[in-house]
Formats: structure tokens, C-alpha cells, sequence
């Protein structure tokens, strides 16, 4: 996400207080992130469950010095596009 994405998607922390509900069910129903800004701070996105988790794998793989698309996955993918 570049920071024109963030200045799209940033939302004041006071707004997503009063309005949780809605910023869950548009993150739901959209799949869009909301980035959650506090005075100028935007270190908080609201994302997918499925989408944190996939990134939290990616995460783990990278520490772990693993690669993030194994030989199997780069042939499936060579296959797909011819």
C-alpha cells in the first residue's frame, strides 16, 4: 500500500469509534482495507481475517529464510498462463 492508498483509505480513530459497525461490514462486504489514523498516525489497518492471516504466513516465511513461492508453485502458475 503506497501513501496514496493510505491518504484514500485513512479514517480518524474518533470515526471508527462511532462507527465500528460500519467499517467492519465495509471491510467485510468489500474486501477493501480501512486504514485507522490517529492526529496524523497511520500505523492501524483494518483488513479481511483471511487476508491477515495469509500475510502472517508470508511473514513467517520470510523470518524463517524460506521462499514465498516455492518450485511448485512457480511451475502451477507457468502451466495456468500457457
Amino acid at each position: 500500500m503506497d501513501e496514496d492508498d493510505l491518504e484514500t483509505f485513512a479514517v480518524p480513530i474518533t470515526h471508527v469509534r462511532d462507527s465500528l459497525g460500519f467499517y467492519y461490514q465495509h471491510v467485510a462486504e468489500t474486501e477493501r482495507p480501512v486504514v485507522i489514523q490517529r492526529y496524523r498516525d497511520r500505523s492501524v489497518v483494518m483488513v479481511p481475517l483471511w487476508e491477515w492471516r495469509w500475510l502472517k504466513q508470508i511473514e513467517a516465511k520470510i523470518r524463517a529464510g524460506e521462499p514465498i513461492i516455492t518450485e511448485d508453485d512457480l511451475a502451477a502458475i507457468s502451466r495456468d498462463v500457457s
